[in-house]
């Protein structure tokens, strides 16, 4: 398989991607999106439960952290859009992908853009605390910072504390809302099908449909789809952590190369 080297690391993919265990030879990477709200540092955790020959790739949204200077984006759709060309770099080795709510959908579009892009499209795809794309409703109701914040500190999309200091809530509360509205917005009437394969995963106490509506991913491939809930709520990954990498790595392993076709 043909692809750029990983030796570029100027550009978008250094805006766009964090590589906090770099590896010489991956056998593979998996690439993770954050929630509403979240940053890189989300998955840091996860380093010392994958193996020595998966390297881990963290997504970061501008306006947090080291790119807190940078502009918000408004939909989705934009933020796939800067991710997919960034992961050109890493595409010499199979690319998983996975997202946690917000960083579901725009896994979905990344992983449409890969497979349209010419190139290795992902080997598997990895969604989690997120209706399918066909299951949702869009909504384009004008959220105050108020309505926001109440879902949030409800949600757990963030430690409430942040909201009793005000110059963390000037960070924090910014990038909540544009991702809140971006996923609120987004939405597909006929969803692209997919060829690699899909798991799904979700809370058994996650608010609305999420945990009963997770096969309807399956209805995104051609390929294998597989779903799993485990005990907890929207966030239920924090808890469950290690099974959930457990059953992402099993996955990785026989999911393998990417479907014929994709080299």
């Amino acid at each position: 398989m043909t692809a750029p080297t990983t030796t570029d690391t100027s550009g978008a993919s250094a805006r766009w991607l964090r590589r906090p265990r770099p590896r010489q030879d991956p056998a593979a990477r998996l690439v993770c999106l954050p929630h509403a709200g979240g940053t890189a540092s989300a998955y840091s955790s996860w380093l010392d439960r994958l193996p020595a020959t998966t390297e881990l790739i963290s997504v970061q949204y501008p306006g947090r952290h080291d790119r807190l200077a940078e502009p918000l984006m408004p939909s989705v759709v934009q933020i796939a859009d800067a991710v997919a060309p960034a992961l050109a770099p890493y595409a010499d080795r199979p690319l998983f992908l996975f997202g946690h709510s917000m960083g579901s959908l725009v896994a979905y579009e990344v992983a449409i853009r890969l497979e349209a892009g010419g190139g290795p499209g992902p080997a598997g795809l990895f969604l989690s605390g997120q209706l399918a794309p066909h299951r949702s409703a869009p909504s384009h109701e004008v959220m105050d910072d108020a309505t926001v914040e109440a879902e949030a500190r409800e949600a757990g999309w963030t430690d409430p504390a942040v909201f009793d200091h005000p110059e963390l809530r000037e960070l924090v509360l910014p990038p909540l809302l544009a991702d809140v509205r971006a996923s609120l917005s987004y939405h597909r009437d006929d969803p692209v099908r997919l060829r690699c394969p899909i798991a799904a995963y979700g809370g058994s106490g996650d608010p609305g449909d999420v945990p009963r509506e997770l096969a309807a991913w399956g209805e995104l491939t051609s390929g294998s789809a597989a779903g799993r809930v485990f005990d907890g709520d929207h966030f239920y990954l924090r808890a469950r952590e290690a099974e959930l990498v457990a059953d992402i790595v099993a996955r990785m392993s026989d999911w393998g190369e990417p479907p014929v076709g994709q080299h």
